[in-house]
């Protein structure tokens, strides 16, 4: 009688410990695969066998061992679940040198994938790999035809941040691929990269998972801690320099928590306790229980290269010497070894500039006497609209009065145009609405409360030329421009960014002037007041090209307020507040020179001084 056995199920690290050869050609520590010198990358790797996850983001520094992770999913797959798989990297020569480079040699050096490969020629392709019962894809992302050609179940991306962006004309390499598993129930999506940008695919895409990092126990306290780069220590007179640091070798990592020195003999050990935790979660409590109740879908992953057992202390600390007075060395730092996106800030705004704009003693709606004319502005939104109204005084000094949201027109009409404001009864004097959303009814609101309304739209150009106009309305048989037409007002908002950012900071840096200063009330929330530090001013660099502008900072998603702000910075331009200027003080020396000129010129038309004239 026969015995039917079920095959042995293997999780993936589990199968690269058992089947998994490194090539002496293109590895440094050819033989036997072993998990344990990169345990940070077994859960990863594992949840290619996880039966509920189904996207799998990591996003990592230079030598943590990604790549070699991604080949032990392609080997699982081929030997021990067999489907169809896709890698795809960023040009059409990476696929080859993929093929050649790393499934070709993966196949020759481990036995148990040997034994999948078939001995037919033609099986070997230059974009896929055909064996007994699966088969591996490597395609380009440049070729939106090859990712749209075959389904599969199990999609490997490799670094991403160097796919080509949605160009506007076929989706994206990512929804191409996503396309691609739909037939599969079970499929895997699998996203390895180091970080660039924070637009970037890999950053979006670890934001959008459960964020897991690294944690590890501290050998002198016990304390689960994060390697992070600000606890790398040396001594920064004597070892100032790359050159240096090499020499001596003299970093080392300070616990955050009892302070103790962590040296690289240390490591090793550490790496090997450690534990994925997602953001938000205790390291106690997910180790005591709750990570057995996890069932995430979306797993993200962040990890740089200080969990590496082939980076040092010192190799890091030498790696930032050299890098840290060049731009593009810095870039490379950053990304590669703290896998952390790059910017390079130039200006930014600060909770303690803000604070110090707040008047303690004024709540919103009261509109104190210096104010002579107001402003408004509309952010439009998809469900509501946000609305600011702004009282300008003499040189250019202002005071925020209101913030709010309103979700009919008829409320935007309500609060800004049929109401006046203050003792003085100020009406709303200009309104800009912004234009990019819900565009149709902008142009009928503008419409119907012409002149008083502007439509806008904001972009930021070099230059110091604030506005410039296009006219809407046009002869439906000739073309030509009507004489009374609806007016959109592009507003280069980079400038007026930058004149904003420099009045809020004025209440820090010139807390005794009052000229462009910006008052706000007390009673704004804290959701508002923290729209005003949303942005920040970055240098963006493409080749030799360099351009700074303002962007959303990591982690702050509305910035309405801010814009709002910075709208009403335009309005005021267009009001020309800018010549309401207060009348200057007079010197006591000088006042007394113009008071005898002034009795000169009386005894010269037969006046005596100090005479009143005729109707005073």
């Amino acid at each position: 009688m026969t015995n039917f056995r079920q095959p042995r199920r293997l999780s993936v690290s589990d199968w690269a410990d058992e089947h998994r050869v490194l090539d002496p050609l293109f590895s440094s520590e050819p033989g036997p695969w072993r998990t344990s010198r990169v345990p940070h990358a077994r859960e990863w790797m594992d949840s290619g066998t996880t039966r509920w996850v189904r996207r799998c983001t990591v996003m990592a520094g230079t030598q943590i061992g990604k790549s070699e992770a991604g080949n032990n999913l392609i080997g699982y797959f081929v030997h021990q679940d067999p489907r169809p798989v896709m890698l795809v990297v960023p040009r059409k020569v990476d696929a080859r040198m993929a093929l050649e480079r790393r499934i070709k040699p993966m196949v020759r050096a481990s036995p148990a994938l040997q034994a999948e490969a078939t001995e037919r020629h033609a099986d070997i392709r230059q974009g896929e790999i055909v064996f007994r019962r699966s088969v591996v894809y490597l395609r380009s992302a440049q070729s939106p035809a090859d990712l749209a050609s075959v389904p599969v179940g199990c999609v490997i991306g490799d670094e991403t941040e160097k796919w080509p962006r949605w160009s506007g004309t076929e989706a994206s390499p990512l929804e191409l691929v996503i396309e691609r598993t739909r037939t599969f129930y079970d499929h895997l999506i699998v996203l390895a990269s180091t970080p660039h940008l924070p637009s970037g695919l890999i950053a979006r895409e670890f934001a959008d998972g459960d964020q897991r990092r690294y944690h590890v126990p501290c050998p002198h306290c016990g304390a689960w801690i994060l390697f992070e780069w600000a606890n790398v220590k040396w001594d920064h007179e004597r070892y100032g320099t790359a050159k240096a640091m090499r020499a001596a070798r003299a970093a080392w990592y300070a616990c955050q928590w009892c302070g103790e020195r962590i040296t690289d003999s240390h490591k090793l050990a550490m790496v090997q306790r450690g534990v994925w935790v997602p953001a938000g979660r205790d390291v106690a409590a997910w180790i005591g229980g709750e990570g057995a109740e996890d069932r995430t879908e979306h797993r993200s992953y962040s990890i740089w290269a200080a969990y590496s057992p082939w980076v040092t202390w010192w190799r890091i600390a030498a790696q930032y010497l050299r890098s840290k007075d060049e731009p593009s060395r810095a870039m490379n730092f950053t990304n590669s070894w703290l896998a952390e996106t790059w910017e390079e800030r130039v200006e930014a705004m600060s909770d303690d500039a803000i604070a110090a704009c707040v008047d303690a003693r004024r709540k919103s709606f009261e509109v104190p006497d210096a104010v002579v004319v107001l402003s408004a502005a509309v952010d439009v939104q998809k469900d509501y609209m946000a609305w600011q109204i702004v009282g300008w005084g003499t040189d250019e000094e202002s005071w925020v009065i209101a913030c709010g949201r309103a979700r009919s027109w008829q409320e935007v009409a309500d609060v800004l145009l049929r109401n006046t404001y203050g003792p003085k009864q100020l009406p709303v004097t200009k309104v800009l609405v912004d234009s990019r959303f819900r565009r149709d009814e902008v142009i009928d609101f503008c419409r119907v409360h012409h002149p008083t309304t502007r439509m806008i739209a904001g972009v930021e150009r070099a230059g110091p030329v604030p506005f410039s106009t296009v006219k809407l309305d046009r002869h439906p048989g000739t073309g030509a421009v009507l004489p009374v037409s609806m007016t959109v007002w592009t507003v280069n908002v980079g400038l007026f960014k930058d004149t904003v950012a420099s009045r809020l900071w004025r209440a820090i840096g010139q807390p005794n002037t009052r000229a462009g200063r910006i008052h706000l009330p007390a009673d704004l929330p804290a959701e508002v007041l923290a729209q005003f530090v949303s942005e920040h001013k970055v240098v963006e660099r493409s080749g030799n090209v360099e351009r700074a502008r303002w962007v959303l900072r990591p982690g702050h998603k509305r910035n309405e307020a801010w814009d709002l702000l910075v709208y009403n910075a335009a309005a005021a331009r267009m009001l020309r507040v800018d010549t309401l200027r207060s009348a200057p003080p007079v010197a006591p020396a000088a006042a007394a020179q113009a008071r005898a000129s002034t009795r000169t010129a009386e005894r010269r038309r037969g006046r005596r001084p100090g005479m009143p004239l005729l109707g005073e």
